[in-house]
């Protein structure tokens, strides 16, 4: 009997993580899977024939797949690109997830999505996540985005039944609640810093705004209140309104914005401030800082550790020195209660007035506690 020739069928091979080759062999470009290099059954075997048949008969009744149901990685991705949960997302977020989404699909593009479907898919991710093996935050980012791509291809896209891809346990562990800028480390900064240099360390550390926030302030942003007036938007990360009340040296930062001038805080050049870009500018600030007190032993020198996000502990620091409630700290900072609650303890512990605080009120007990001295009998 003449030998059979298959056409059609897509054929793929992975090196695994392990070092072990697979291969697979699916009824078609973005079809379903019919036969690896662990079935039972031989290429060219009458199972095999029986198998492709099979995984066949959706694509013999139809010219192609509908849209939307199966195909290969790169036009899944190009789909996800196209959907609400994609164009939702913020700009910067957007930007991020177009990383590894560009790196991922570069990988696998080629690769039908239903590859996605097999648990050694699992080990081809973490061989590509390698990439960034130097740096456990971008190791995580690059799980969290191919994981979100592959539920969106499972539940919206319908894509694939199932993927593998899930409860991947995370490698970074930041935790920077004990990092606060002290007074007169900001100080250092404004002593070196230009004019627009230092609207955005009065900024960051006067009204605990994160680098994100800084650059999208307006003049419409700013309200009157019954005694003052306070910044109040929705913080860009979150999405959580926020509302900042605007102390002496805020006002003096919108009251001298040029007139003309879209945003409150902007780049040095004039234009809108980006994130990475206010960053930066305090990283410089410091460098200038620390160079300085190099020269000048007189001079303050800034910790390495310290970053602009760090000022938000200030400024948090600074409400619960001042007495604020928990519900105040976390309408300013932007935060739910329980995050700030959980915040505050890690604060509390740091901030040297607390612990006076708690020995006067000890020292009040106990001295309301004390027996009244006894007069002796005449």
């Amino acid at each position: 009997m003449p030998r059979v020739e298959l056409k059609g069928i897509h054929r793929v091979t992975k090196k695994l993580a392990t070092g072990a080759v697979r291969k697979y062999h699916y009824a078609y470009r973005g079809g379903p899977k019919f036969w690896s290099s662990e079935s039972a059954f031989d290429v060219g075997s009458a199972d095999y024939l029986a198998a492709f048949l099979e995984a066949s008969k959706p694509h013999l009744l139809r010219a192609a797949p509908k849209p939307g149901q199966g195909g290969s990685t790169n036009a899944v991705i190009h789909r996800f690109r196209k959907s609400i949960h994609y164009l939702r997302l913020a700009d910067r977020t957007r930007r991020d997830y177009d990383k590894f989404l560009d790196a991922f699909e570069a990988a696998f593009g080629e690769d039908p999505i239903k590859l996605f479907e097999e648990k050694e898919a699992v080990a081809e991710i973490r061989k590509w996540k390698e990439e960034w093996s130097h740096s456990p935050k971008q190791y995580d980012y690059a799980t969290s985005v191919v994981t979100r791509l592959l539920n969106w291809a499972r539940d919206e896209d319908v894509a694939i039944s199932v993927h593998h891809h899930v409860n991947i346990a995370r490698t970074y562990k930041s935790d920077r609640a004990e990092i606060i800028w002290l007074p007169e480390e900001i100080e250092a900064l404004l002593d070196v810093a230009n004019e627009r240099e230092a609207r955005v360390a009065i900024a960051a550390s006067e009204g605990g705004l994160t680098p994100q926030d800084i650059g999208i302030l307006k003049r419409e942003h700013v309200q009157n209140t019954p005694n003052g007036r306070r910044l109040f938007f929705q913080r860009t990360k979150t999405g959580k309104a926020v509302s900042i009340p605007v102390t002496p040296a805020l006002a003096e930062l919108i009251d001298t914005t040029p007139n003309g001038q879209e945003y409150l805080i902007v780049s040095l050049e004039g234009r809108r401030l980006q994130p990475e870009r206010a960053s930066g500018i305090i990283r410089d600030l410091k460098a200038r800082a620390n160079a300085l007190a190099e020269k000048k032993p007189e001079c303050i020198r800034v910790r390495d550790e310290l970053r602009l996000y760090d000022m938000r502990g200030t400024a948090a620091t600074e409400l619960l020195r001042a007495g604020c409630s928990l519900n105040e700290i976390a309408v300013t900072m932007g935060w739910g209660l329980r995050h700030a609650a959980n915040i505050i303890e890690k604060y509390a512990a740091i901030v040297p007035e607390v612990a006076d605080e708690v020995l006067a009120k000890l020292t009040a007990a106990r001295k309301d506690r004390s027996p009244k001295p006894r007069k002796r009998p005449q």
